[in-house]
């Protein structure tokens, strides 16, 4: 699976998008909330026409934020100013991802496929400067009863 990814990272672990699905990447903006919606679900935003239903990645998979350093420091570890949102559209059908800071893009020739984490929402693995790059396969999260 030869590609471009666009890297990410959420909780302090490294994840992957392709960018073949990436369409913007946004600074992080307030998303219109939706009643009885899931606890992940930020919202719905419009953009260019087009709305987005915005998902908090982070707590759909389950992953804590990271802890301060010091026993003062209380609340968000990232602040909303400083998270971004990145546009994806998977089979035609568009959404929005919240993440804690876009890290930059790649190519890569290899990827491992791992059926072994994250519940069958792991597409592959990366291996970047000998860090652990997860590609998170967004169709199966979103979209099949994830």
């Amino acid at each position: 699976m030869t590609g471009s990814y666009l890297l990410f990272l959420l909780s302090g672990q490294l994840f992957g998008a392709r960018l073949e699905g990436a369409l913007e990447i946004l600074p992080w903006r307030v998303a219109r909330k939706v009643p009885l919606a899931y606890s992940y679900v930020e919202g719905l935003i419009d953009y260019r026409g087009v709305i987005y239903p915005v998902f908090n990645l982070a707590q759909k998979l389950g992953l804590k934020p990271q802890s301060p350093i010091g026993f003062t420091a209380q609340g968000e570890t990232t602040p909303a100013g400083l998270q971004s949102i990145i546009l994806l559209e998977e089979k035609k059908a568009p959404l929005g991802i919240t993440v804690d800071s876009i890290v930059k893009m790649i190519k890569a020739n290899e990827v491992a496929p791992d059926a072994s984490k994250g519940d069958g929402f792991i597409r592959g693995l990366l291996y970047d400067d000998n860090k652990e790059i997860l590609l998170l396969d967004f169709e199966r999260l979103f979209f099949h009863g994830g």
